[in-house]
C-alpha cells in the first residue's frame, strides 16, 4: 500500500497541524519529516504522531513493524 500524501495534508490542514509543529513534537529533522509525510521514509515517530493524533492509519500506509499495533 503506498502512503496517501494528500488525504494526509488535507487532514493536516483540517487540524492545523504543520510540518513545523511535528518537528517540535517528534524532535526529528524537518527533512525527515517532510520524507515521511510524502511517503519516502518510514520514520517511525512522525508516523507515530499522526497516528496517536488521529490520522486514518489507511492514510499512512505504516511499516509492517506498526500494523500490528495499529
Amino acid at each position: 500500500m503506498k502512503r496517501n500524501v494528500k488525504q494526509i495534508k488535507i487532514w493536516m490542514v483540517r487540524r492545523d497541524i504543520r510540518e513545523k509543529d511535528i518537528v517540535a513534537a517528534t524532535g526529528e529533522e524537518r527533512t525527515y519529516v517532510n520524507k515521511t509525510l510524502n511517503g519516502t521514509r518510514n520514520n517511525r515517530k512522525v508516523l507515530q504522531f499522526l497516528k496517536d493524533n488521529g490520522c486514518p492509519v489507511r492514510y499512512l500506509a505504516l511499516p509492517a513493524d506498526m500494523q500490528a499495533a495499529a
